[in-house]
């Protein structure tokens, strides 16, 4: 009995330790965002963000509530307990061998939902390294996340890839065809509201190995969380994030073209894009060879096991594939997801093809578990505009994004399942003030677009780029919305 009421004292606690701990992870992260609000909009417009921030603390507030009532709950059990205990002590009869059922032993979950965001690829191309830099030659991208920012913040934890390497003024900076970005860029990223920033692209070893390195260097000095690239051997594979109390495992991969370049008499080193790296370099990025699935495969389950044995309760692999201006994906892909989903895997984000590929689920061949999967999320950030790129994508797919919103719920058991899944079509929007400049743009109110952020002439443009993405994703959206929220 003394084991029991131990137990119910341990529950209460652990339950006002996540809360508290909840409570300052939120207030730190709406401290900050509300002053770069306050920074970057008009009044009026802070003026709305304020009042829908009242809006999300009023529903914060009635979660707060709930959670109150099942303190109260847990205490009477408490109490009921310790009632028993003494009834027991001061009993004459004989002791009896009291026989808990199974139920009373397990641990007791705070029911929750959380939010989880994610958007596709963050590139610098050639304009953004001419147009941005001040009088004494530095950087600031920090506009280009202007309308985007309130989305970016709005979900519990939010993702993004970063496609390209930190190599320094050393190395100097460049666009296509090797990535070389200011150091800045990561910062932006981060101050629009991404907490998480996947790193194993196709482009991480754009500044050969010592760039590589210094990319790895910079996140930690910064401190900005990131995954699929790691400083060390001994450093983990995967990244978990623990979000109000609800523990995610994220594993980021890149593709590699070992196959090719070993063709070609280089050896079995591994190389990304066609550029062989040093053997001790290979073992530090996550990637995966077309030619070597099981590999591949083996690798994952490995990385699923540490990934739980760590806690984590929905695991999300976020993969760099495909082939680059398909619209649709190809059946290695398909096979990819099917088997990381038979391993597992709660949901797969894709990204690369520099335009948006289908959403799907898919279902495990060996039990009932679900796994939500978008093929690409498109281009975030980049300069692929359509006259650009005439002959691969002419009618604009380069140019437009979506961020994906899954919404996840822990039951009483600690068990985490998607119960809803939201899009926001972005587009990226390019104007001239002494070079070219960007906007990420929402998509949400393409009607009122104009009067939201004062540019005019961009509504047309604005309304193609949500009619192609939601003519690619709409169709397996409502095919997911139907199976999770059922």
């Amino acid at each position: 009995m003394k084991d029991k009421i131990t137990e119910k004292l341990q529950d209460i606690i652990y339950f006002f330790q996540d809360g508290i701990a909840e409570l300052k992870i939120r207030h730190r992260k709406a401290g900050n965002q509300r002053e770069r609000m306050r920074a970057s909009l008009s009044p009026e417009e802070f003026k709305k963000y304020q009042q829908k921030e009242h809006l999300r603390t009023a529903a914060y507030l009635a979660v707060g509530i709930a959670g109150f009532l099942l303190v109260v709950f847990l205490i009477v059990g408490l109490f009921r307990l310790i009632g028993k205990a003494v009834s027991n002590i001061s009993s004459e009869k004989e002791p009896v061998t009291e026989v808990m059922a199974p139920s009373e032993t397990e641990t007791v979950f705070p029911e929750k939902t959380i939010t989880i965001g994610s958007t596709g690829c963050m590139l610098l191309h050639s304009p953004f390294i001419d147009s941005y830099p001040d009088v004494d030659g530095n950087y600031d991208f920090s506009s280009i996340y202007r309308y985007i920012t309130p989305y970016y913040s709005a979900p519990d934890f939010m993702t993004c890839e970063f496609e390209g390497a930190l190599g320094g003024e050393e190395l100097g900076y460049s666009g296509y065809p090797t990535f070389r970005s200011p150091d800045v860029i990561i910062e932006n990223i981060r101050d629009s509201g991404v907490d998480l920033q996947l790193l194993a692209t196709n482009h991480i070893y754009d500044a050969w190995s010592a760039g590589f390195h210094r990319t790895s260097q910079i996140y930690e000095e910064k401190g900005i969380p990131y995954t699929g690239l790691r400083s060390s051997e001994t450093d983990k594979k995967y990244y978990i994030a623990d979000i109000q109390g609800v523990k995610v495992g994220f594993v980021n991969y890149v593709y590699e073209t070992t196959t090719q370049t070993a063709a070609l008499g280089y050896g079995s080193v591994k190389s990304l894009n066609g550029m062989v790296m040093e053997e001790a370099d290979a073992p530090l990025i996550n990637s995966f060879d077309y030619e070597e699935l099981d590999s591949f495969y083996s690798e994952m389950k490995e990385n699923i096991a540490g990934m739980k044995k760590e806690g984590a309760q929905f695991l999300i692999a976020n993969l760099h594939w495909g082939t680059e201006y398909q619209l649709q994906e190809s059946d290695v892909q398909r096979e990819i997801a099917q088997k990381l989903c038979d391993l597992g895997v709660d949901a797969l984000i894709g990204g690369h093809p520099h335009c948006e590929q289908p959403i799907d689920d898919f279902e495990s061949q060996t039990d009932s578990h679900h796994m939500f999967c978008i093929f690409s999320e498109g281009n975030a950030l980049s300069n692929q505009r359509a006259y650009l790129l005439a002959e691969e994508m002419p009618e604009g797919h380069t140019e437009d994004g979506v961020m994906v919103t899954l919404t996840l719920h822990q039951d009483s058991r600690g068990e985490v399942a998607i119960t809803d899944v939201d899009l926001l079509p972005t587009w990226v929007y390019r104007y001239q003030d002494n070079g070219s400049k960007y906007y990420i743009l929402p998509l949400d109110d393409v009607e009122n677009l104009e009067t939201l952020t004062g540019i005019s002439g961009l509504k047309e443009e604005a309304l193609a780029s949500y009619t192609r993405t939601m003519e690619e994703l709409e169709p397996g959206l409502e095919k997911v919305k139907k199976i999770y929220q059922a």
